[in-house]
């Protein structure tokens, strides 16, 4: 059979091929043709696309590369916003977070890498955070003394070279750091020579770095770098580490990240560490290192006495108050143990000493000499400890001399403003500086009593404490406190107004802002750093001090005592008639601070029977019309009265029911009364007894309403002191913006109510404008208004005129004794300048001869450059002082032969100085000033 004909359609062999594929959707095979054209462009498309993806892949891992040099070796990724990301504390102090993460730069890079195969090594540490930090913390203590003694020579010894000692230098070990510090002094990888046994950070300080590690530190930071912003925390408090960490970012240009800071942060700390290791040995070295010695002797013009100076009564005058800026949260920094040794904090243990005499205060049986005060003052009514859970330490409580010197600091813990922190600075205060001193708080008449009756009361009237009232907040204080407690009436206090912890607390705001969320051991460290910078501010501004408070003085007497001459002439009145007034004022307030109780008893029966009265005569006018007359049209046909005639029946008899029970239970209080007090006849208006009570009943309304006004102008200048304060935040500034435009209201309305009733008073009140109100500053005013009884208006220390010459004749005699106590004090300085210089040469020569290449002894000499230049802007300042036309201190003086040329430029300026009035840069002046701007 012949074989059949191929078709003419089909291909030939040669042209097609039989393949078998594996299908994408199914294991199974099956058979499929293709072209030879398409096999190939898919291959050659299969072998394009892996060649793209090795290059893609090799591209990601130089990034990543890139990424990770870049970052650092122990960087770790900050982006993650999962629920298991590790937190950070942003703030400056906030505790540093070791964290156990990929050590790349972001979710991207660690993505890629996961899906590229990369291995990312984690080092797990089973350690808790407190014990990374306490071992930490352990290895730095351990070679500190190595590191003190490192960082001496670097300071001021010459730099070592490496042919200094080559047989030791074939035994050194070679490790190599990233060298940060200013401008150019970046280095990324820089070797560091260790000698044998010697700490990796000594070796670091020889070559003026310090590491950020205690063992194996990777990462250093040059010392003039730490010294730059240690100079500028001390004197900026607000200046955070992480801004210094991101100025240097930014002039290496390197990406800020948060371990960055940690590093820094942990070189800071070391490195004030140091700095306070070695300020310890030169004040063992010049006898300051006892634990007294800060509060006995830092202010030389308070606690240098010289024989034969003119005794002063006070011998020195301070001043305390708590501040509550200074709180730090509960609970932050807890992993961090450490315990800070500072000067000026009192312990904890000697302040919980005073807790249970909180209990003996006289709150509930105090007189009514300071009622009246304490009631403005949340201060004087914290007698519980009631306790704040939201911050472990809710602020601090200071004692300062009148010079400005920081002199101990209580941590006001979980609480506010408590007795005790007041009794333990209290009796600080009268171990160290013993007898004859005087003490300035804003609720000084309360804290008075407050002393009296506590454990410390006796030690306290044997040593002859005064505590009086500062100055500006005398607003807050009634009339009769401020004759007995205000500086201006006090013997011995001068022009001294006793404000020194506001203007503390004015600078130390600054630094609240970063120590809210620190460890307990940042908090207390940087408080430290920035009172230890204060002292040696107010150091240095001694000798102007006591330049300023001298023209002041001088300028006072010079302007009142003319003008004081002339009124008693005119007036035929000597000083003792200024003292008896002030004397008749205090008696008279005193007498009528407490009410008689028979007045009292009169009023409250005067006014139940005003009652009565009232009570009788509406049950009179209900019963006036003894029939109800009804026509015809008010009947109906089957049912009597009709609805509406009902009703009115049923109102008037429950009206006239309504009146009865009140007039018969009136009635009955008004026989309670009488039976209770033994009252046998009942007063009636024309009693001459019930007259007086009622006229004295329509006074106590008035004075109520005086009373009123007065605490409204009292909490505006309140509300603008705190508008004034420096630091205060926009939104609290709005707030109390807001609160003051409501009080002026406030006080618009009370004054239309005052001048309503003070035209009724015997005798008729004067009708005030609201200038006047605000004008009255000192509040003494108000008292004057309450009291028309015993012919007040007609005493002659209750005329205006009489009262301003008075307080000036006052004024006089404190500027007196300023100057009497400046006498003392100028004689103090220019002996302590003279001691101070030579004590500090006398200690320098004998390290040297002890030891030729004392580090101790150069450190000092170093010192002495310093202080010599400050003490000879002293002898400086006090010369003029002495030049003074009106001074009558200590003869003049020369200068010291090394002392410094003042530039003309700086004459100029210290003449603007010695002219300045402290009253222009007082509080109260300043709200004065504003008040009449308005």
């Amino acid at each position: 059979m012949p074989p059949k004909r191929r078709s003419k359609t089909r291909m030939s062999t040669s042209s097609r091929v039989k393949m078998s594929i594996l299908n994408g959707s199914s294991h199974s095979l099956h058979t499929s043709i293709t072209s030879l054209t398409q096999i190939r462009r898919e291959r050659l498309e299969d072998e394009r696309r892996r060649a793209e993806s090795i290059q893609e892949n090799t591209r990601i891992r130089a990034l990543m590369a890139e990424a990770q040099l870049e970052a650092g070796e122990n960087y770790v990724d900050t982006t993650s916003y999962d629920d298991t990301a590790p937190e950070y504390d942003h703030d400056d102090n906030g505790e540093m977070e070791e964290l156990d993460s990929e050590r790349l730069s972001s979710n991207f890079f660690q993505t890629c890498g996961l899906q590229h195969g990369v291995t990312i090594h984690k080092r797990q540490d089973v350690r808790t955070r407190s014990q990374r930090y306490r071992h930490t913390h352990d290895a730095w203590t351990h070679q500190m003394t190595a590191l003190v003694h490192a960082y001496m020579s670097w300071k001021h010894r010459p730099p070592e070279h490496a042919t200094d000692n080559q047989s030791q230098a074939r035994d050194e070990h070679i490790f190599g750091v990233s060298v940060v510090g200013l401008l150019a002094d970046f280095t990324p990888n820089m070797n560091v020579a260790q000698r044998p046994d010697e700490p990796a950070n000594s070796a670091l300080l020889r070559m003026g770095l310090l590491g950020c590690s205690p063992v194996q530190p990777t990462v250093a930071i040059h010392l003039t770098c730490l010294e730059l912003y240690h100079q500028i925390r001390r004197r900026q408090s607000s200046f955070s580490i992480q801004s210094i960490t991101k100025v240097l970012c930014a002039l290496h240009n390197v990406t800020y990240s948060q371990h960055l800071r940690n590093q820094f942060s942990i070189a800071f700390d070391i490195y004030l560490e140091i700095q306070r290791l070695v300020q310890l040995q030169v004040d063992r070295a010049l006898g300051k290192d006892h634990a007294d010695w800060h509060m006995s002797g830092a202010c030389p013009c308070c606690a240098f006495e010289q024989p034969n100076e003119t005794p002063l009564n006070p011998r020195r005058l301070h001043s305390m108050d708590g501040n509550h800026s200074a709180k730090r949260l509960n609970g932050s920094g807890s992993a961090d143990e450490r315990v800070f040794n500072s000067k000026y904090f009192i312990p904890v243990a000697a302040v919980e000493h005073f807790r249970d005499d909180v209990h003996n205060r006289p709150s509930k049986h105090r007189s009514g000499e300071t009622a009246d005060c304490t009631e403005n003052w949340t201060a004087a009514k914290s007698v519980e400890e009631n306790k704040i859970f939201v911050f472990e330490q809710t602020g601090i409580f200071i004692l300062a001399c009148r010079h400005g010197f920081v002199e101990c600091i209580a941590e006001m813990k979980q609480s506010g403003e408590l007795a005790k922190y007041g009794l333990a600075a209290t009796n600080r205060l009268l171990d160290v500086c013993g007898n004859d001193q005087a003490l300035g708080h804003d609720i000084g008449c309360s804290s008075r009593k407050t002393i009296a009756a506590s454990s410390i009361g006796a030690k306290a009237e044997t040593l002859n404490l005064i505590v009086a009232v500062n100055s500006f907040h005398r607003y807050a204080h009634n009339r009769r406190c401020q004759l007995q407690n205000h500086p201006l009436y006090l013997e011995g206090f001068g022009n001294e107004d006793l404000e020194t912890c506001e203007r503390i607390f004015s600078s130390s705001n600054s630094a609240a802002v970063l120590i809210r969320h620190a460890s307990y051991f940042h908090w207390k460290q940087f408080l430290d750093l920035h009172f230890d910078q204060w002292d040696h501010d107010k150091y240095l501004e001694l000798s102007r001090f006591l330049s300023n408070n001298y023209v002041q003085a001088l300028k006072i007497i010079g302007d009142y005592t003319p003008l004081l001459e002339e009124f008693k002439c005119r007036k035929s009145l000597t000083d003792q008639d200024f003292i008896q007034w002030h004397q008749e004022e205090a008696e008279f307030l005193s007498n009528s601070a407490v009410e008689p109780p028979s007045d009292v008893l009169a009023v409250a029966y005067v006014e139940e029977l005003e009652k009565l009265h009232l009570a009788e005569s509406k049950y009179g006018s209900v019963t006036s019309v003894p029939f109800l007359t009804y026509t015809p049209a008010n009947f109906t046909q089957t049912s009597g009265l009709n609805a509406s005639a009902r009703r009115q029946s049923r109102t008037v008899e429950a009206e006239r029911m309504s009146a009865l029970r009140r007039y018969e239970l009136q009635m009955n209080v008004v026989d309670d009364f009488e039976r209770r007090n033994g009252i046998n006849e009942r007063w009636t208006t024309a009693h001459p007894e019930y007259t007086q009570a009622l006229q004295y009943a329509r006074e106590r309304h008035f004075i109520r309403t005086v009373e009123e006004l007065e605490g409204l102008v009292v909490q505006r200048l309140f509300e603008f002191s705190k508008a004034n304060l420096a630091g205060t935040g926009y939104k609290m500034r709005k707030h109390i913006s807001k609160a003051i435009a409501r009080r002026s209201a406030t006080i618009r309305s009370a004054l239309k109510k005052y001048n309503k009733l003070a035209p009724l008073q015997s005798p008729p009140r004067p009708i005030l404008n609201y200038s006047e109100v605000v004008g009255y500053a000192t509040l003494g005013e108000f008292s004057l208004l309450k009291y028309s009884r015993h012919d007040l208006l007609s005493k002659p220390w209750a005329v205006p005129d009489n009262r301003e010459m008075a307080a000036r004749y006052f004024k006089v005699v404190r500027s007196h004794e300023e100057i009497a106590r400046l006498n003392v004090e100028i004689h103090r300085l220019d002996a302590w300048v003279e001691y101070d210089d030579a004590k500090m040469l006398e200690v320098i020569e004998t390290l040297t001869v002890e030891e030729a290449d004392s580090l101790l002894a150069v450190e000092l000499r170093k010192q002495y450059i310093k202080w010599h230049r400050i003490n000879n802007i002293h002898r400086h300042r006090l010369n003029k002082i002495r030049h003074l036309k009106g001074y009558s201190g200590p003869a003049a003086v020369l200068l010291h032969t090394n002392s410094v040329e003042m530039e003309n430029s700086d004459d100029e300026r210290e003449a603007v100085d010695l002219g300045e009035n402290d009253e222009l840069n007082d509080e109260a002046f300043r709200l004065e000033d504003a008040i009449s701007r308005l």
